[in-house]
């Protein structure tokens, strides 16, 4: 798939949520991205909850940014950046464990502590990386990279045992469902 396309579309999607919340998003999208070879459901999960995070935490700030371009590796990487309250140093390291939610913020916002748990789940089993980046007060940037559709197409061809697909988009060798 094109990769803006997908990322146009979803937040197109999410366009109206954003948008009650009073907040608005603003797309930074390079142009002439390669082709990703993504299940469009699982990465709508990603950027939705990437999005929906900024927006928790960002009460004051209404402005969202998503930057996508193409990263030194030839990975096409994306980028979700809010002004919000930003993220302690401390709890960096913990952000992507299952259940995990920083006692600072816990009390204020509400969520599970499973969101970035998957957003990572997701992106690894796209054979991708998540980061962040984020200094209190001043927001944060969650990213995560994709490998463009020409680098693992012949690992995607209908004879690779590994790779099973379902029909409501979960990727079936995902790494929770490994032994």
């Amino acid at each position: 798939a094109n990769w803006n396309d997908v990322v146009s579309g979803i937040c197109k999607d999410l366009e109206l949520r954003v948008k009650v919340r009073g907040k608005t998003l603003e797309l930074d999208l390079a142009p002439d991205l390669p082709s990703v070879a993504v299940d469009k459901i699982s990465i709508y999960e990603v950027v939705s909850n990437l999005v929906d995070n900024a927006v928790k935490y960002s009460p004051e700030n209404p402005k969202i940014i998503i930057r996508s371009a193409l990263g030194k590796d030839g990975a096409i990487e994306t980028v979700v950046q809010d002004f919000g309250i930003g993220v302690p140093e401390n709890a960096i390291p913990h952000l992507f464990t299952k259940f995990y939610r920083s006692h600072r913020s816990g009390n204020r916002v509400g969520g599970s502590g499973l969101g970035l748990y998957l957003v990572k789940a997701i992106i690894s089993a796209h054979g991708g990386h998540v980061w962040v980046s984020s200094k209190e007060g001043e927001g944060s940037s969650f990213g995560f990279s994709l490998q463009p559709y020409s680098a693992v197409k012949d690992e995607l061809s209908s004879n690779n045992p590994g790779i099973e697909r379902e029909a409501h988009g979960w990727i079936k060798n995902h790494s929770i469902y490994r032994k």
